[in-house]
């Protein structure tokens, strides 16, 4: 009987190096996948963040339309970072979403939380609200009876009572994450990736509206 052929080393070595550029390959996709489905899942949150913010600034219109009349209509800076950081570590209330401060509903700038009832948030976003300049806002009417149309400049239109203008444009701006993932330290809370989706929301006084019988 002949001797058994072995490997040699060169040729144990040569089928290590073929394996480890396999391995370094797939693991080079991981992090890519995993970015990939945090994504998702941000945009996901951020969708739902969307749908009930709008909700309550709808609801907001309704109720305290002063709110909408009184936001800015310059767009504001981001929270610093040691406040995002703040807000990002909060524990949930009884509600699966938190708005912090209490306030920043009607001030139109706010940290919004997603998560479960008195645990900790899972998502945190910070949304911003402006109103759009009222001389750059701009309506068209048509004629009924000509078919003809004229643009002109809601500022121009003043609830009789009030003396503002009754029809604002609202900006809505949710952008996450409001602090930086898993590290420490100082700096600004902008310098680091953010997602942003902006949504835009018109609104007209309620006294406007007239009760169909």
């Amino acid at each position: 009987m002949g001797r058994k052929k072995l490997f040699s080393l060169i040729e144990i070595a040569v089928a290590m190096a073929v394996a480890a550029i396999g391995v370094a390959a797939i693991m080079a996709l991981l992090p890519i996948a995993v970015k990939s489905t945090s994504d998702s899942v941000g945009d996901t949150l951020a969708a739902d963040a969307a749908n009930t913010v709008i909700a309550q600034l709808d609801r907001a219109a309704w109720e305290h339309f002063e709110w909408i009349q009184n936001l800015k209509t310059t767009k504001p800076a981001y929270f610093g970072e040691t406040k995002a950081r703040e807000y990002a570590g909060m524990t949930m209330g009884a509600e699966s979403y938190r708005i912090e401060p209490a306030t920043g509903l009607s001030d139109g700038h706010f940290a919004f939380l997603f998560g479960p009832p008195n645990e900790a948030a899972d998502f945190a976003a910070e949304v911003i609200c402006w109103k759009e300049l009222d001389s750059a806002l701009r309506l068209t009417s048509m004629n009924p009876k000509t078919g003809r149309t004229t643009t002109f400049p809601v500022s121009s239109i003043k609830h009789p009572e009030t003396g503002k203008q009754p029809y604002v444009r609202v900006y809505v701006e949710i952008t996450w994450p409001i602090a930086k993932p898993y590290k420490k330290g100082s700096g600004a809370n902008a310098s680091f990736p953010r997602q942003s989706r902006i949504f835009v929301r018109e609104y007209l006084d309620p006294s406007y509206y007239k009760p169909v019988n």
